[in-house]
């Protein structure tokens, strides 16, 4: 088994259903995005928070071992993956969330302004005069839109970085584990905010590309002022 340590990161070089055993409990926040079809056959760590991808064929698996989460985003990518002839093309990826969760005003930049909203509101006809107060960030909307990253090494399955940034964000937690790391983009993420990562993969090349990508971002340091709360 080979190990990097990359500043805030600890990369591994191996099946993570055989280096897990060998790092004890690891309590974080994990990101869980193995191949869809291998899901079941792998024990998930231990966390405090997950965000687990699954597709609309493998979500009724990866809630019969994770259970209901706590909420459901969609990541709409637009291009769609073509199934049947008879069935529409799929278009989106689920990520379930477990665990504690920080604010979710971790969206994208906006300006802080002030607007004097109306005096209804759901379910009432007069709330009295209100104020919304800008937050730095906008909400986290429930569908995210990314197109997939097809220049990605992983290409199709590669994720986004700026939806892993919210992701990350969101999650709020010190320390990130991604037993399925691909080319790092959870890493990368997550030395953007400030934050430790554990990182597994058990293809070499994929591997490599993780430690360039996350090397890079760790001489760039923290990118994210809310990150580094």
């Amino acid at each position: 088994m080979r190990t990097e340590v990359i500043g805030q990161a600890t990369l591994y070089l191996g099946d993570c259903r055989e280096v897990l055993p060998t790092l004890g409990l690891v309590d974080a926040a994990v990101v869980l995005d193995p191949p869809f079809e291998i899901w079941g056959d792998f024990t998930p760590p231990l966390f405090s928070t997950c965000a687990a991808f699954c597709s609309p064929q493998s979500r009724h698996k990866v809630e019969s071992i994770l259970g209901k989460p706590r909420c459901e985003m969609v990541w709409h990518f637009a291009d769609g993956r073509w199934v049947s002839p008879n069935l529409p093309r799929i278009t989106h990826d689920y990520i379930y969330i477990y665990g504690d969760v920080g604010t979710a005003d971790c969206g994208d930049p906006q300006e802080q302004i002030s607007v004097c909203k109306g005096r209804g509101s759901i379910g009432k006809d007069d709330t009295g005069a209100r104020t919304y107060n800008a937050k730095p960030f906008k909400q986290l909307n429930s569908v995210e839109i990314y197109p997939r990253n097809m220049s990605n090494p992983l290409g199709a399955w590669g994720k986004p970085l700026p939806l892993m940034n919210k992701i990350v964000l969101w999650m709020n937690k010190p320390v990130y584990f991604d037993p399925f790391m691909g080319s790092g983009t959870t890493g990368v993420a997550a030395i953007m905010a400030g934050r430790d990562f554990i990182g597994i993969e058990q293809e070499p090349k994929y591997f490599d590309i993780a430690c360039r990508r996350i090397e890079d971002a760790q001489r760039q340091g923290d990118m994210f002022i809310k990150g580094s709360e």
